[in-house]
């Protein structure tokens, strides 16, 4: 009788099976690119509204499986193509044969990035406004570094703060640099010590894109990820081709600047595995801007090479290897011939890094859940001199090792309660060993932080958000820091999405990236250390707006308005307390009462006809602490509630043109409005300590490009042009050795010519 159960339910089980199966149909397809007829590997292929979805494989094609009977949209999702989006009507128990063909992008609004849900997926989908820096902005603006690139993203700013060395940071919605976390291909291996000069370390030509994200909004980004989420995305092999490409650039039609780029790629013809090579050489000579021995913008001699490489074993498999090599020499001050302790200011630094990452990615269940592990590594050397007067103790060395570590789960469900759903959990471990001594300063710091993550996204085409919790454990911190962040999307109508987030943070009382360079002020060394009472920084982040989009057949355009406002507690500052045994002055960090800043965004894209497109951005805003800061021992220097370096205005534009397939021209522009920077006394005619306005600067760049074919698969780029074309620079600089190297703003660069040499694969 058991046995005739048995067998009975057994049959009715097979019966509910087949009658499920039968109920339901699949979809085949290929996608092919129209103009060129060419099958695309690597497609995402989503049927809207579900969660269902797959990925072309080598030749082009793809299958989507168990989908019930009815009328469906498929969505197509692919870096350079427009997204496309095609009905389909499935009937039931059969198969749909569908041919997709793509056309190649136009506009860099709607290509495919990575967003706050660590899934590709477009603009207008995300719950969070992602900006995407690609390789044709760094080409029509003229930048070589990524520093430069920055620029021409709403919301950033970047600034050079010291005339001797160079250093930069970059401020996201008018926070300090140490507010964003930079990442590498998704991994926070971008540490103090190579953000010192990192900006401008990383050639352009290892970048594949830069994507931004202002604001936290997501878990899945570090608790420092308060202004915002900087995610630089390396170059990875779609193709066999190379780029050899060369510039000169002349600073104030003199002093040279040259850099050599070499690009190749190689793909194998089943698309399964391939490796992308970069390399970079340049050497820059120092400039002097008021003739008084003395650089504004010192020597620079670097190289670089790396690959980064894949192999795909199977459909839903996928390994990453990365690795890359920097090393950095640059010098500013005065007698650069001699050695540094010989000058009457040196500030000279030689970098050694080795960085590199291993990465493997799962996909299962048909492609709706996926498995990504990662670890990164990145080692740095570095020799340095900051001193003044011949100053035998201004040798210092500097060791750094970074390691990190993670796991994360994502599982796409069809509906969880009432919408599709991706839940995604993750573990992530960062460890760094630093060791710094230089003058007085023997620094030994560790950092350990543990973090685990939940998060689940709903999302439909008129309703998407983001609600997400993170632990971590800083052993700099007492206590495990719990870290709440959400962010939503909500369609007003076909073309407008309104967008909100909130997302707490917090700084550990750890040496950072600013702590680690050694400005000479007055001749004399300037070093920051910690306080000993110094106390976790936390803050809580809001912002919101709208954006639309007005297109026809002949126009595209992009409009975004959006608010920002973040609270600051326990807010770190930087206060002059004193001098060393040496005489070095001596910079204490310590916990202030508060600080807030708010502002407001605006941004847009238009493309009036297909060879022109103009994009802008500009910044309002106001950075303030809650009570007035000293940053000088003089009691006659007041102190300031508004925070110093830090306009209230900025913003950028771009215009390229490209009205036949031979020729190209570009204009672009960096604003910065007036902004409070210190300027302590002690060079020739600067008697005393003051708190300076600066002045408003436009920095625009013209460049000339013209196109031709040596053969059918090579052609040539030749262009030319100038950098701050009306040289508005700063033209109060200090004089003489005892000068405030630290009292700089403005353009990077004054007025500066340069030409340009690209070979490539067409």
């Amino acid at each position: 009788m058991k046995k005739i159960i048995f067998l009975l339910s057994y049959i009715l089980c097979l019966n509910s099976l087949y009658a499920q199966q039968a109920n339901t149909s699949s979809i085949r397809g290929h996608v092919l690119g129209r103009h060129t007829e060419e099958h695309l590997a690597g497609v995402v292929i989503s049927v809207e509204n579900t969660q269902k979805a797959a990925m072309t494989d080598e030749t082009g094609h793809f299958v989507i499986e168990n989908i019930p009977e009815g009328t469906y949209f498929l969505v197509t999702q692919y870096i350079g193509y427009s997204s496309l989006k095609q009905e389909i009507r499935i009937n039931k128990g059969s198969t749909t044969n569908v041919t997709l063909q793509m056309e190649p992008e136009n506009q860099q609004l709607n290509e495919v990035m990575i967003t706050t849900s660590a899934k590709s997926l477009n603009r207008t989908m995300s719950p969070i406004v992602v900006n995407q820096l690609t390789a044709k902005t760094f080409e029509s603006t003229n930048s070589n570094t990524l520093s430069q690139g920055l620029n021409y993203m709403p919301g950033l700013r970047v600034e050079t703060n010291c005339q001797n060395c160079g250093t930069q940071e970059v401020r996201i919605n008018g926070l300090e640099g140490q507010y964003s976390q930079i990442l590498i291909d998704g991994q926070p291996v971008f540490t103090s010590l190579s953000k010192m000069y990192g900006l401008e370390q990383l050639p352009a030509n290892m970048i594949e894109q830069v994507d931004v994200v202002r604001g936290g909004g997501s878990v899945l980004y570090g608790a420092n990820a308060i202004g915002g989420v900087i995610n630089i995305i390396t170059k990875e092999p779609e193709r066999n081709s190379y780029q050899a490409k060369y510039n000169l650039s002349l600073i104030d039609g003199k002093s040279a600047d040259n850099i050599l780029s070499l690009n190749s790629s190689f793909v194998d013809r089943t698309k399964k595995s391939g490796i992308s090579l970069f390399a970079n050489i340049r050497n820059r000579n120092p400039w002097d801007a008021n003739d008084d021995g003395f650089s504004e913008i010192g020597k620079n001699k670097a190289s670089s090479v790396g690959f980064r490489s894949y192999v795909k074993p199977t459909l839903q498999d996928k390994f990453t290897l990365e690795y890359h090599y920097i090393s950095e020499y640059r010098r500013g001050g005065d007698n650069m011939s001699r050695p540094p302790h010989e000058a009457l200011i040196a500030e000279t630094t030689d970098y050694n890094i080795h960085s590199g990452g291993l990465g493997y990615i799962h996909f299962s269940n048909g492609n709706k859940n996926k498995l990504t592990v990662n670890i990164s590594t990145q080692r740095i050397g570095r020799d340095s001199y900051y001193g003044g007067g011949y100053d035998l103790n201004g040798y210092g060395r500097t060791k750094e090792l970074a390691v990190t570590g993670t796991v994360r789960y994502e599982m796409n469900m069809d509906k969880l309660l009432f919408m599709p759903a991706k839940f995604t959990a993750g573990f992530t471990q960062e460890y760094t060993n630093l060791h710094d001594t230089i003058h007085s300063r023997n620094i030994k710091q560790i950092i350990n932080v543990s973090s685990l993550y939940v998060q689940n996204e709903w999302r439909d085409d008129d309703l998407s958000f983001i609600v997400g919790l993170r632990g971590d454990k800083h052993n700099k911190v007492d206590n495990i820091n719990i870290i709440p962040r959400a962010s939503i999307r909500y369609k007003v109508r076909e073309n407008m999405n309104l967008r909100a987030a909130y997302s707490m943070g917090y700084r550990a009382p750890e040496i950072i990236a600013s702590d680690l360079d050694v400005p000479v002020i007055g001749g004399v060394a300037t070093i920051t250390v910690l306080g000993d009472d110094l106390k976790r920084e936390y803050s809580n982040s809001i912002n919101g707006g709208f954006d639309f989009s007005l297109y026809n057949e002949n126009v595209y355009s992009y409009f975004l308005i959006e608010g920002f406002y973040t609270k600051i507690n326990r807010v770190f500052i930087t206060e002059e307390t004193g001098e060393d045994e040496l005489g070095n002055t001596i910079m204490t960090r310590r916990n202030g009462d508060g600080a807030y800043v708010y502002g407001l965004n605006l941004e847009a894209t238009i493309q009036p006809i297909d060879w022109l497109e103009l994009q802008g951005g500009f910044t309002w805003q106001r950075s303030r602490y809650t009570t007035p800061v000293s940053w000088s021992l003089e009691d006659y220097v007041a102190p300031v509630k508004k925070m110093l370096r830090s306009p209230d205005t900025y913003g950028f534009f771009s215009m390229t043109a490209t009205p036949h397939k031979s020729y190209a021209v570009s204009l672009s522009g960096v604003y910065t409005g007036p902004m409070l920077t210190p300027h302590f006394a002690g060079a020739k005619g600067v008697v005393k300590d003051e708190t300076v306005k600066t002045r408003s600067f436009i920095d625009t760049t013209l460049k000339l490009s013209y196109f031709f074919a040596m053969n059918s698969i090579n052609k040539i780029e030749v262009n030319a042009g100038v950098q701050n074309i009306f040289n508005q620079i700063q033209r109060d600089f200090d004089l003489g050795p005892d000068r405030d190297s630290e009292y700089i703003y403005g353009p990077s660069l004054p007025r500066t010519f340069f030409i340009g040499l690209k070979i490539n694969s067409i």
